[in-house]
């Protein structure tokens, strides 16, 4: 990943959705390397993407999701493995973006490494939102419990983004950028981000 042009597909997972796998991706983004640095991030909004040949789970086609493998529930499988597979898959057929590996970042995990940074600054202002909350707040989408007014006027692909300048922006700073690095490597230990090459 340290060599060339690398694109990693990143999703965030809401396990508090649950599956047999991981849980839901609820945010997703690609994230291109220049030998290792940070070069560009393209963020989706994982909603209406499908795999093109693999079946949505019955329970979910039963509830009116369509026969085919939504990006949402891509990660329904209790084999991990096939859940990062059918992701980058999913993306590839609908974007046509190569990801040369995949990652999966629990919310927890997400949390830990803002907080391992704090202040985080989002638009020049302090923020103490949860990463969750801090999309939730910026996004139009109003589906989930207790947001049923919500006052974002952003896509969620928008307002994923508006998270990750943020930690970019945090990631300038090398003492915070280390401290990111390791926080990373401690929730990949604790299982709160897994990863697929």
């Amino acid at each position: 990943m340290t060599t060339g042009d690398k694109h990693v597909l990143v999703c965030a997972i809401d396990e508090s959705e649950q599956r047999a796998g991981m849980g839901a991706c609820d945010m997703a983004f690609i994230v291109t390397l220049d030998n290792g640095t940070l070069k560009d991030y393209t963020a989706f909004y994982p909603g209406g993407m499908r795999h093109p040949t693999a079946a949505e789970p019955e329970e979910y086609q039963k509830q009116g999701a369509g026969p085919k493998l939504l990006m949402h529930d891509a990660f329904y499988d209790a084999n991990n493995s096939k859940g990062l597979q059918y992701a980058k898959e999913i993306v590839e057929a609908n974007t046509g973006m190569h990801a040369d590996a995949v990652i999966v970042v629990y919310d927890e995990g997400l949390d830990n490494i803002i907080d391992s940074i704090r202040p985080l600054y989002v638009d020049g202002e302090v923020s103490n939102l949860s990463a969750t909350d801090l999309v939730r707040s910026n996004d139009a989408y109003n589906g989930y419990a207790g947001n049923e007014n919500v006052q974002g006027n952003m896509s969620r692909g928008d307002s994923v983004m508006v998270l990750v300048k943020a930690l970019a922006n945090a990631s300038k700073d090398p003492d915070k950028k280390n401290t990111m690095v390791q926080t990373a490597l401690k929730e990949y230990s604790n299982g709160n981000i897994i990863m697929k090459p």
